[in-house]
């Protein structure tokens, strides 16, 4: 009888072992899925991993702390994550610390400052860490014009990005590569078995060799021009198709198309789709929207061969945005495509409908869109960096922007020096702010001109790190890039001369002068014509290089004024990316020729637009009644 009491107490002692052993598993079990779901998505803003934070505790909420600085970083919040980071224990283990080290790097290097990296060993990183360390010392060899270890950077860079940042880093890598001059490409050192640098390189030489413009005789028909032009992106895709025969295995095959300019989005496998256009139809911006509206609606008779779509057209004037979605979400819209003004876009994105959007403008604010997202502007910023790339392209050196002080003035000075910056390896951009227009009467009836100097330009680069600028002015500049209106650029241009001491951008001058689309208008004097004789001008396709057929198809009051023109070319190519939206996505070059310039996109399904570039020309012919512009 005492046995068997023995043995009972014994098998019930085994039983609570056996359930205390299970809860403790379950609970350890418990804790490690925390801590293995504290991973970083790009897609979740920094208020998404602060909430974790508060309902996290012990190990768990110091990976979720650490995330959550990560994700201010990318924000540009850095105040915030300098704080979170103070607040961190001391007891980190040995990935945390890591990841400590990494932030610290990253707040470091967007505020200008050095920072020491042999403090990691790549070797003991993972992937994610190591992508986010390449990145730094990506950002301090560009910094020290370290020619070399940036190309190795982009190299491990390819290595260790993520998916989702895989196709952007290979864009970003070509970017660097293609716009090195022959004789920075020598200087990169390459050991005989790499051939992937190897292939970059010669990738690099191809695409410089076979990318020139065709040159232009006086009399060259546009027939004549345009087989020349036909025979150059020939020549250009044979040599690249050769250099993929030749390098089969290397990353850059994914972007070959993109590189003969064979990549383009074909139009969404839809019938008809269903799209909800959100515009200003009534009060102060009703031009803009209606204009808008009246491309949106003609780009069917530019593309009769691209599908139909069912628009409806909706006033975001009268009525608030919440009930504008909600009306889209009744009337089973599949698509849509605004609203236009900038507080209007910001409000849509915090809303997030389950509709996906084409915004008609761009936010700066730091957070991810919850649902998809793109946004298409005619960005003074965007027009900017063209600038930049087509003056670097012409074998500048040293530009020189004017342009009139104010805030969107600032926002293009630093665009234009941020891409300079990138495609001449750390070289700068240099800038004279000049008055409002009263202000250049002023001076111009006291014949003040406008002395070639200026002052380095400051700027955040892409990653959020702070650019090196040198203090003082400076001069001998060999270009110069003028973001004025018209009425502005009448008066800078003799300013110019008289600063000078001669005239400037007429083709003998060593200083080639640039202007922008800000300035170019339908109805100009010709005296205007005769002071910026060739000097050269941006501009949408759809004014530079329309044929007499399709500019009878503009509607008359919009063709006289080229502010409402380009605002109507926008109408029509946001039609043709609703028609491929389904496939729009970030980085995403050159995909669309567009009537707004050459379409690309960027971060977060932002679309960027390469210009046509055109020269002024007086016409001194008595059989030309007008002067007028080539």
């Amino acid at each position: 009888m005492r046995n068997y009491k023995r043995m009972c107490m014994k098998l019930k002692q085994s039983f609570y072992a056996i359930v205390i052993l299970a809860l403790f598993s379950l609970l350890v079990g418990c804790h490690l899925n925390s801590s293995k779901s504290a991973k970083y998505d790009e897609t979740k803003d920094s208020n998404y991993y602060l909430s974790q934070v508060d309902t996290s505790s012990g190990s768990a909420k110091i990976d979720w702390q650490l995330l959550a600085i990560r994700a201010l970083i990318n924000e540009n919040k850095l105040s915030q994550a300098n704080k979170l980071l103070s607040q961190l224990p001391a007891n980190l283990n040995a990935e945390q610390q890591k990841d400590q080290l990494l932030s610290q790097g990253e707040i470091a290097i967007r505020k200008g400052q050095p920072f020491n990296l042999s403090q990691l060993t790549i070797e003991k990183l993972n992937d994610s860490q190591a992508y986010r360390y390449y990145s730094i010392k990506l950002a301090l060899d560009r910094k020290s014009k370290k020619l070399n270890e940036q190309a190795y950077d982009y190299l491990s860079l390819q290595k260790f990005a993520p998916e989702k940042l895989k196709k952007q880093t290979l864009n970003n890598t070509w970017n660097f590569f293609s716009k090195l001059s022959s004789n920075q490409l020598s200087k990169i050192s390459v050991p005989e078995n790499d051939l992937t640098l190897k292939g970059w390189i010669d990738l690099s030489y191809t695409y410089q060799r076979n990318n020139k413009k065709a040159p232009v005789q006086d009399g060259d028909s546009p027939e004549v021009l345009e087989a020349k032009n036909t025979n150059r992106k020939n020549q250009l895709k044979q040599a690249i198709l050769d250099w993929a025969a030749k390098y089969p295995n290397h990353p850059a095959q994914d972007i070959v198309a993109i590189i003969t300019g064979e990549q383009t989005l074909a139009v969404d496998n839809v019938n008809s789709k269903k799209v909800a256009l959100l515009l200003p139809l009534s009060g102060s911006s009703r031009i803009f929207g209606n204009t808008i509206r009246q491309g949106y609606v003609d780009a069917a008779k530019f593309y009769p061969q691209e599908p139909q779509q069912n628009v409806i057209v909706l006033d975001t004037t009268s009525v608030p945005m919440d009930n504008l979605i909600q009306q889209a979400q009744e009337q089973n819209v599949d698509l849509i495509v605004g609203p236009l003004l900038k507080s209007e876009v910001s409000q849509i994105k915090q809303l997030a409908p389950s509709i996906p959007v084409l915004a008609l403008n761009k936010v700066d604010d730091g957070t991810v869109s919850a649902n998809k997202m793109c946004f298409f502007a005619l960005s003074p910023e965007d027009e900017a960096k063209d600038a930049a790339d087509h003056i670097f392209a012409q074998n500048k050196q040293k530009p020189l922007l004017v342009i009139p002080q104010n805030e969107l003035g600032r926002r293009v000075a630093q665009s234009f020096a941020k891409q300079w910056s990138q495609i001449s390896n750390g070289s700068q951009a240099y800038v004279q702010y000049v008055g409002n227009l009263n202000t250049l009467r002023a001076n111009i009836n006291h014949s003040s001109g406008i002395s070639l100097t200026g002052s380095p330009i400051a700027f955040n680069n892409d990653d959020g790190s702070a650019s090196m600028s040198s203090n003082g002015s400076s001069s001998g500049f060999d270009a110069i890039y003028v973001y004025a209106s018209y009425d502005e650029l009448t008066l800078i241009k003799p300013m110019l001369d008289m600063g000078a001491g001669k005239t400037i951008g007429n083709g003998s001058s060593s200083i080639a002068l640039y202007s922008s689309s800000k300035s170019h208008v339908a109805n100009a004097s010709n005296d205007f014509n005769y002071d910026m004789n060739q000097t050269e001008y941006s501009d949408i396709p759809l004014i530079i290089n329309s044929s007499e057929k399709t500019t009878a198809m503009i509607p008359s009051n919009i063709q006289k004024d080229y502010s409402l023109t380009r605002l109507y070319a926008m109408g029509i190519d946001a039609w043709r990316l609703a028609n491929r939206f389904n496939q729009l996505d970030s980085y995403q070059p050159n995909f669309l020729a567009g009537m707004t310039g050459k379409l690309s996109t960027s971060n977060q399904c932002e679309v960027t637009r390469s210009l046509a570039w055109q020269q002024y020309a007086y016409v001194t012919s008595q059989s030309s009644s007008e002067q007028n512009e080539k």
